[in-house]
């Protein structure tokens, strides 16, 4: 009975090792290289969440195009995210309850911190979808300079 016990702990204490060296494997080499994204930005969706987790020293770029929308009047105009951007502009933000900023033809965004990134379109006359790229120069965390 002690054989089987004690093969249970040493079993369990193996797991759990195994598992923290996983995990600390996992955030050692995560991130680290510079890395190129693609997202289609449907112009229905009012934010479009990119699934980027974003921490303080990432830098991001992101390159969008304008999509074509019915004309703005002037008075729709005040209403768009952005009144002083295009209607049909890809818009980023990296809190849902920021404002957002614009990123066509392009933005450049250092990341102070923690943060999430959002991306949209300026307009709601607006069909289709514009096709964004993100570049993340990932910040490198202190375990992982050599």
């Amino acid at each position: 009975m002690k054989r089987a016990g004690a093969f249970c702990v040493a079993g369990s204490a193996f797991l759990i090792v195994s598992l923290l060296f996983a995990q600390s494997s996992k955030t050692s080499t995560k991130k680290s290289a510079p890395q190129d994204y693609s997202f289609p930005i449907a112009a229905s969706q009012v934010w479009t969440d990119t699934g980027l987790d974003l921490e303080a020293g990432d830098r991001i770029h992101i390159y969008g195009m304008v999509m074509a929308c019915e004309g703005v009047t002037p008075s729709e105009k005040a209403h768009l995210p952005v009144p002083s951007a295009p209607g049909g502009a890809l818009l980023a933000k990296v809190h849902l309850e920021a404002a957002p900023i614009l990123a066509s033809p392009d933005a450049d965004l250092p990341i102070l911190d923690a943060s999430h990134l959002y991306l949209g379109v300026n307009g709601w006359h607006c069909h289709g979808t514009i096709s964004a790229k993100v570049h993340v120069n990932w910040h490198k965390r202190p375990e992982e300079k050599h």
